[in-house]
């Protein structure tokens, strides 16, 4: 009778011990469910948070681009504008004076003034079509233009007197070739609009390095050098290419001196 009830009560022990190594097993497999749960819910959440950052990001990027783009549209637009203007000025100058002296000289005049509205008409179309469209950029002055450059300033009546020692080895890259344009470009407007005499205009193409001095004499020797959008834009112009740009306006002699760097800014 005793190893019966002793039988019978090992029995009851099992059973019991089933049930709690049942409930330990459910609780740990539903805490391990929960667990992937709540990891899963994290995981998403972190995905997503990113995916909103990464959003935001692109975003401040193009919005960047867009403003880049803007204000490379707008320094192009003045550079084209102020020069046509002052040798369509000159040149009206000019031919209103010798219209009646020298017939000839004014036709010449007026020749120049369609040539270069025309010219300063097209470039300023197409810099509208790129604002309007967001389209590439369309052909942009290169060395090949700087007589042509040169030739629009003799005939407005300043002889640029132009020094290249040494010449480019190589061909410059195009970023190179445009900002030199535009530096030149705002330089010889400025000589037009404010200075008095010729223009001193120094290139030197260095291996790693191009330098460019324009001089020209305004009358004006206060030490300060004058403000404007143009003096701005050059040396905007020079720092997208990693180079810098200095003014000066001393003993009435103006100076622009560039450096910039052959292979550009660093990365």
């Amino acid at each position: 009778m005793a190893a019966v009830y002793l039988t019978g009560g090992n029995s009851l022990l099992g059973g019991f011990g089933l049930d709690i190594v049942a409930t330990v097993l459910l609780a740990v497999i539903a805490a391990l469910v929960l667990g992937v749960v709540w990891l899963s819910g994290m995981v998403w959440r972190s995905v997503l948070r990113s995916r909103g950052i990464r959003e935001a990001q692109v975003r401040a990027e193009r919005a960047t681009a867009e403003e880049q783009e803007r204000v490379r549209i707008a320094r192009d637009m003045h550079d084209i504008v102020a020069h046509s203007l002052a040798v369509v000025i000159a040149q009206a100058d000019g031919a209103r004076y010798a219209a009646a002296s020298d017939p000839e000289a004014a036709t010449e005049a007026l020749a120049t003034i369609s040539q270069t509205s025309r010219a300063a008409l097209s470039d300023v179309r197409m810099l509208l079509t790129q604002l309007r469209h967001r389209q590439g950029d369309g052909p942009q002055p290169t060395l090949a233009d700087l007589e042509t450059l040169f030739a629009q300033v003799r005939q407005a009546g300043i002889e640029p007197r132009v020094t290249i020692d040494p010449m480019p080895a190589v061909e410059p890259p195009g970023a190179i070739q445009l900002a030199i344009y535009r530096i030149l470009q705002e330089a010889l407007t400025n000589a037009l609009r404010h200075g008095t005499g010729d223009v001193d205009v120094q290139l030197a193409w260095w291996p790693e390095r191009v330098d460019l001095v324009v001089r020209n004499a305004t009358g004006d020797e206060t030490s300060a050098a004058p403000a404007g959008h143009g003096l701005i834009g050059m040396r905007e112009r020079a720092q997208l290419v990693g180079g810098t740009l200095q003014v000066e306006n001393v003993d009435g002699v103006f100076t622009v001196q560039a450096s910039l760097p052959i292979a550009g800014p660093a990365a």
